[in-house]
């Protein structure tokens, strides 16, 4: 069975963030995004790919954020949304973590046009980034 294209897209977009391709993460989202961030200290909307992007940065900088990598568990697309849910392992001021999310997009004109960051524990995303 053949993957939906806006699955395939977003699995993509995950993919290139993993293997640092900033470029071909930014290139699946809409010039317009609006992108609705829940990590502790970076809560807000952030509008249009270059803020989202300059905000993505920021998160990394400012915490020293470490990545070790993005698990896909389901995708689940149609021509307009796609629910993701990953597990992501992350470093973050000498504390390994690994948390469980969900992220929802609207899709648009096949880019991603609209994202939110969805903790399933939001207790321990708090912990991890208290400052």
């Amino acid at each position: 069975m053949n993957e939906h294209p806006n699955a395939t897209l977003v699995r993509s977009a995950y993919e290139a963030m993993e293997q640092g391709d900033i470029e071909g993460f930014a290139a699946a989202l809409d010039e317009d995004i609006v992108w609705h961030e829940s990590m502790p200290g970076f809560e807000g909307d952030y509008h249009g790919r270059d803020e989202a992007l300059a905000m993505l940065g920021r998160i990394f900088e400012t915490t020293g954020l470490e990545l070790h990598g993005i698990s896909i568990d389901h995708i689940l697309a149609d021509d307009s949304h796609a629910a993701v849910l990953l597990e992501t392992t992350v470093t973050l001021g000498g504390r390994r973590q690994t948390s469980q999310y969900v992220d929802v997009y609207r899709l648009r004109d096949g880019k991603l046009a609209e994202h939110w960051h969805l903790p399933t524990d939001q207790k321990a995303e708090a912990e991890l980034f208290a400052r």
